[in-house]
């Protein structure tokens, strides 16, 4: 899944339309739902997709003639034109309309129709072309893929689909044992029952999509793969198995094939929310949040406003690192709905903007999350860092004084509220915060890294003022750090800061005939020799120097303090 990426459940194409109540109302309120056992099955051609209405009405009329003429009533029944439109209309949708896959789906259910095609229809210089497929409505993912049928009349091309209809229904016998077996557990059996339906049809994609969970169950991942690309290559937006494909190459671990077939089910039903949703997440388990970009995208411009996409489009480009993208989305997102405008969601802006080097907008946003959500720790917290990184030092100081004091166990309140206190040369004040973040569980080890922070700063600012005071606190924070979590680094850096003090104290005591700064070069000193053996060990060349140089001053040390302290 999303590292950080919690999807909202969103709606498929299956809508609580007229329709699908209706047929949801014929499936409880009949006791019988098996046919007559004078008649065969029915099947139901509803309208094919087309740009020219007319004609997909037309070719679904040609389809359900030649279908009727060429088998008898005993074998399979054609569900009439006038059944059809009967319910659409009672149901209040178009009867020249094209219907969506779920309502298809929803029809197909109300007029007992356990098969049912999807189709199009265009016209072609030479004639007309039909592509369609044979859906059955236990399960609208299922399918068998016709050939394409082209004709010089529509009646020819609709005699090839009706042919092609017929050839496909060999196999739906062996199909529902297989599917039968499968829910029973008796998987063995289902894989006997899918061959069987094989003999007679070797492209019956609906009975190999059984075969296939059959293999599946039965932890054959092989069998699966094998036969799941059979059903590809014949049909590559056959959406069961290029399911079964994806998870498959999951658990082999192979990610490129993967990658593969998840841009396979994302093209084979594009305007299906559920399947790019799913795909979305797989894209993202996979660190590949930036595939994702393009369908969220899709899916926004051809339903815009819709609340839970543009929340599922917020998460997509965050985990992206499109934080552009992510903040159009996102204002966009709370604009529809206010309730969207939580305090994660001021914390996720504050961070794009932060990312986008837009320290201003981040400290902007932080205010209005803070103004909605004054309590919320986390979102003073982050207030407080953009106000920081914005350059509003004081008032970035009491925004983290107050995350500090709202969740006293967050060491991320205190590592804030410390390098903001050092950025305002607050030095006694970033050690008080150090000593109480470790009185309150913060680690040592990243305290000990940032006291020894604050001690190379002031070591280098000493080297380049000369100053002793910068040493102090160099030294400071350095003993400070050693005692934290001790470290060859702030060994060193203790030992030759302190030499850096004995020298400058030694030679001020001698011009001022100073007995305190005498007693101050010697205990430099002697702190410098006991911690730059230490620091040796990660910086031998420099320690060794160092100590070789602190003899040299030892004499005029304790010269000065016999002299000058009396």
């Amino acid at each position: 899944m999303f590292t950080d990426l919690e999807v909202i459940p969103l709606k498929g194409r299956l809508r609580s339309s007229a329709l699908v109540l209706a047929a949801f109302a014929a499936l409880i309120g009949s006791p019988v739902l098996a046919q007559s056992t004078k008649t065969g099955p029915r099947v139901m051609i509803p309208t094919l997709q087309s740009t020219d209405k007319d004609l997909g009405v037309q070719a679904a009329e040609a389809i359900r003639s030649q279908l009727t003429k060429q088998t008898n009533l005993r074998d399979l029944v054609v569900v009439p034109k006038v059944d059809i439109n009967s319910s659409l209309q009672s149901s209040g949708y178009s009867t020249t309309e094209a219907l969506a896959p779920g309502d298809a789906k929803a029809l197909a259910t109300l007029v007992r129709a356990p098969e049912y095609l999807e189709g199009t229809v265009t016209r072609t210089p030479t004639g007309y072309k039909i592509d369609s497929r044979l859906i059955i409505s236990r399960d609208m993912t299922k399918g068998q893929i016709l050939p394409t049928a082209q004709g010089a009349k529509l009646d020819d091309a609709a005699s090839q689909v009706a042919r092609s209809i017929r050839d496909a229904r060999r196999q739906l016998g062996a199909e529902e044992n297989c599917h039968n077996d499968v829910v029973q557990g008796k998987y063995q059996e289902a894989v006997a029952a899918a061959r069987q339906g094989l003999a007679g049809y070797p492209n019956a994609n609906i009975v190999l999509v059984c075969l296939a969970e059959a293999y599946n169950a039965l932890k054959m991942p092989d069998s699966v793969v094998a036969v799941a690309e059979r059903v590809r290559a014949n049909d590559p937006r056959n959406i069961p198995a290029l399911r079964m494909l994806a998870e498959t190459y999951r658990a082999r671990n192979e990610p490129t094939k993967r990658l593969e077939v998840l841009s396979s089910l994302a093209a084979a039903d594009p305007t299906n929310i559920r399947l790019i949703q799913d795909v979305v997440n797989e894209y993202a388990a996979m660190g590949h949040a930036q595939q994702a970009i393009p369908l969220v995208r899709d899916l926004l411009q051809n339903n815009p406003g819709d609340p839970a996409l543009l929340n599922l489009a917020w998460l997509v480009y965050l985990n992206a690192k499109d934080y552009e993208g992510a903040i159009n989305v996102g204002n966009e997102m709370v604009r529809v709905d206010t309730a969207a405008a939580t305090a994660d969601y001021y914390t996720r802006l504050v961070a794009a903007y932060t990312a986008l080097n837009q320290p201003q907008k981040a400290s902007e946003a932080a205010a209005l999350g803070a103004k909605k959500f004054p309590n919320d720790p986390n979102l003073s917290l982050i207030g407080a860092n953009s106000l920081y990184r914005a350059g509003n030092l004081q008032l970035a100081l009491d925004a983290a004084k107050k995350a500090v004091a709202a969740n006293p166990k967050n060491p991320q309140g205190y590592y804030l509220l410390a390098t903001i206190q050092g950025a305002l040369n607050q030095y006694d004040d970033v050690a008080n915060t150090l000593n109480q973040a470790k009185a309150n569980g913060a680690d040592p080890t990243a305290l000990s890294q940032l006291a020894l922070q604050q001690g190379s700063n002031a070591y280098k600012a000493g080297t380049a003022s000369k100053d002793r005071a910068d040493f102090q606190r160099a030294i400071k924070f350095l003993q400070l750090s050693d005692q934290l979590q001790s470290s060859a680094d702030a060994k060193f850096l203790l030992g030759a800061s302190a030499f850096s003090l004995g020298q400058s104290a030694v030679n001020d005591a001698n011009e001022k005939r100073s007995c305190d700064l005498a007693r101050m070069a010697r205990d430099a000193f002697n702190l410098a020799s006991m911690n730059l053996p230490a620091g040796g060990q990660k910086y031998p060349n420099e320690a060794a120097q160092l100590m070789t140089a602190i003899p040299q001053f030892t004499p005029a040390v304790d010269n000065e303090v016999k002299r000058f302290c009396k």
